[in-house]
């Protein structure tokens, strides 16, 4: 009988020690994992532009011309330059380069500003109902920016997300739109997500630039 509680209490202390240790184990091994999941969607703080780095960027673009070729709205906008921002956005904190006060949003990356024939082929292309069309994700985290300047005051900008597939634009784009399902009724939507010539003229755009849609593969 001595024998059988002997043996009883050393399973008991064994078991209760293997869970003690694997609980230990999962304990420390979850904010781990955590730690490093936060640290792949943070970006790197060093990296980031300054504002005033920013801010005297715009004064040294290209100066470029509206063309009435590139089609609505970007025909009629009054614009003298554009300049392209590599940033690290998400939906609820930046979903643009340029926030609601005016600021650069503190996840730029890169900037580069575009030279007339590549203004005029990415905003020909982002003008047309072929670029448009397909179904987009729930998510956005935008890597391009395109923001236009007159002098070195913004007048509209666009935010693409190629991951979720979508765009966001401060002045409206018609062919965004223009695929529209249930027309006329409670339930009218539209796709407004990029065909696969849309995404063609913006990673074409990025390669030439070095930007993230232009070395992402896939």
């Amino acid at each position: 009988m001595k024998l059988f509680k002997y043996t009883f209490i050393c399973q008991s202390t064994f078991v209760g020690l293997a869970f003690f240790m694997f609980s230990c184990k999962k304990q420390t091994e979850n904010p781990k994992s955590i730690s490093e999941k936060k640290i792949e969607i943070s970006p790197p703080l060093d990296s980031a532009l300054k504002e005033k780095a920013l801010n005297d960027y715009i004064q040294t673009a290209d100066i470029i011309k509206p063309n009435v070729k590139n089609g609505v709205p970007f025909n009629t906008l009054d614009y003298d330059k554009i300049i392209a921002y590599d940033f690290a956005g998400d939906e609820e904190t930046y979903p643009s380069a340029v926030d609601k006060k005016g600021k650069f949003v503190p996840v730029i990356l890169k900037q580069q500003f575009l030279t007339q024939k590549q203004a005029d082929q990415i905003l020909s292309a982002l003008a047309k109902n072929s670029s448009y069309g397909e179904s987009s994700a729930a998510c956005f985290q935008p890597h391009l920016g395109l923001v236009f300047f007159k002098g070195i005051k913004k007048i509209n900008q666009i935010s693409i997300c190629l991951s979720c597939n979508a765009s966001i634009t401060e002045t409206s784009i018609p062919a965004r739109t223009h695929k529209v399902f249930n027309k006329g009724t409670d339930n009218e939507y539209s796709f407004s997500g990029f065909t696969p010539s849309g995404k063609k003229a913006i990673t074409n755009l990025c390669k030439e630039i070095h930007f993230y849609y232009g070395n992402k593969k896939g």
